[in-house]
């Protein structure tokens, strides 16, 4: 009964920042409204957060599982993104372009990045940075893979595989593997 309320607080909660989402995608595009709702939604404390939040993504991601756990202030900034059943995502956490498996456990302040090369390399001599085209790439987090807190991803992460604490992953991690360090390299199997 305690769930069957919260999803229907967590709907009403949601639905003016859907609303305001609706309102402003055609004025500032799809993914700066998307944006801009992700971080409003992030902001809701407690469980009737976690509702909400729950009700925002099954709404405008790709695709979302059942039982998924968004914490508080943990952000999504591309709504191509998919999240599988039973998935954890702590506190603080900011989720690009991404697929994310069943069963799958980021920890606190967890950005997994849409690639390695967001702000793309190809831009003529002379130009800044930011005059690079943007290349967006999903990245995937295999089902049961544990992301430890502070972890940074730009690649794929293999199911059941475990990335240490403040890692920042920046090659493809195998299945089963476990990975720490700046870059991540292998800790054992």
């Amino acid at each position: 009964m305690a769930k069957f309320l919260g999803t229907i607080f967590g709907f009403i909660r949601a639905l003016p920042i859907l609303i305001a989402y609706m309102l402003c995608k055609p004025i500032l595009g799809q993914m700066r409204a998307f944006s801009a709702a992700s971080e409003r939604i992030g902001r809701l404390p407690g469980f009737l957060g976690v509702y909400a939040r729950q009700c925002f993504y099954k709404t405008l991601l790709s695709s979302v599982g059942v039982n998924v756990y968004f914490g508080f202030m943990s952000v999504f900034s591309k709504a191509q993104a998919t999240v599988g059943d039973r998935v954890y995502i702590g506190r603080f956490c900011s989720i690009g372009w991404a697929e994310i498996g069943d069963d799958v456990m980021l920890a606190d302040g967890v950005q997994i990045l849409s690639g390695r090369h967001q702000h793309g390399q190809t831009a003529a001599a002379g130009t800044v940075m930011r005059d690079n085209p943007q290349e967006f790439t999903k990245v995937t987090i295999g089902a049961g893979a544990w992301i430890g807190a502070g972890a940074i991803v730009m690649a794929d992460v293999g199911p059941r595989a475990i990335v240490g604490a403040g890692a920042v992953v920046i090659k493809p991690v195998d299945a089963n593997a476990k990975v720490g360090g700046v870059p991540a390299k292998p800790l054992g199997m």
